[in-house]
């Protein structure tokens, strides 16, 4: 089974969104997946045409970033929550299963306080909202993380697709750059999680050091209904690197809630 990912745009009051949709029509509630900070849905591609082969997927670059233009700094997660759900509400979306890593992680737990109705389940990869470093206390650790995967066979993902559309976010983008990555290490929004009400998923490298583990396991004993799912594969990105794992487990979870 072959997925057919399409470009599309939606047009907002404050600012357009682009996203990348499967061109089937399914009668399954979509995913909606949102990337980590800095970077776009391209790098991530892999993952999407998987997960799109079995389920129907909606793949959006967060408001500002790549090819989602809005000038202004986002100051939080909820405001990026707010946008969202205006976008969903643009494609007349009544319920999704969200997944979310890193950055996506943190607004997706703002979107699921925001608007629990449309939230049929919710995975949370390597997710931020707990604070886990300072700056200088990050930089190393993603240090030790890039120079570890240099070993992964994904070099062209690594070195070229990566690079790219972060060099591109950082010279035009640089405010919600800067921000996105202040409001991942620093902003907590732990009081948000007992509110969640979906199904929830966590799901975690056991070697990650941008978000470390102990946050997830904090994350899963606040979250009712939440099931902690970790992996043996590195870092923070490990989806990138691992995406049939990745996104097999995302499946069996989701096909569990629909069932």
């Amino acid at each position: 089974m072959t997925s057919q990912l399409v470009n599309h745009r939606v047009d907002l009051k404050d600012c357009s969104i682009f996203y990348k949709q499967d061109g089937v029509n399914s009668s399954l509630t979509p995913i909606l997946f949102l990337h980590g900070w800095g970077i776009s849905t391209e790098p991530y591609h892999e993952i999407l045409e998987l997960l799109a082969q079995h389920h129907s997927v909606i793949a959006p670059d967060l408001p500002s970033f790549a090819r989602s233009p809005y000038p202004q700094v986002i100051p939080d997660y909820e405001s990026y929550a707010k946008f969202l759900l205006s976008f969903l509400e643009a494609l007349n979306l009544k319920q999704v299963h969200l997944v979310g890593h890193s950055l996506g992680g943190g607004i997706a737990i703002a979107l699921s306080n925001l608007c629990p109705d449309k939230i049929r389940s919710l995975v949370l990869v390597d997710s931020t909202g707990v604070p886990s470093a300072s700056i200088p206390e990050i930089i190393p650790r993603r240090a030790i993380e890039m120079i570890a995967q240099v070993s992964i066979p994904k070099l062209k993902l690594q070195l070229v697709d990566i690079p790219q559309v972060f060099s591109h976010n950082l010279l035009f983008n640089t405010g919600n750059v800067i921000q996105a990555l202040l409001l991942s290490l620093q902003k907590d929004i732990r009081h948000l999680l007992p509110t969640i009400t979906a199904p929830c998923l966590l799901l975690w490298s056991e070697k990650d050091l941008t978000t470390p583990l102990t946050l997830a396991q904090e994350m899963a004993g606040m979250i009712p209904n939440s099931k902690l799912v970790t992996v043996e594969e590195g870092w923070h990105e490990w989806g990138l690197w691992h995406p049939e794992k990745f996104t097999s487990i995302v499946l069996d979870f989701i096909h569990q809630v629909e069932q």
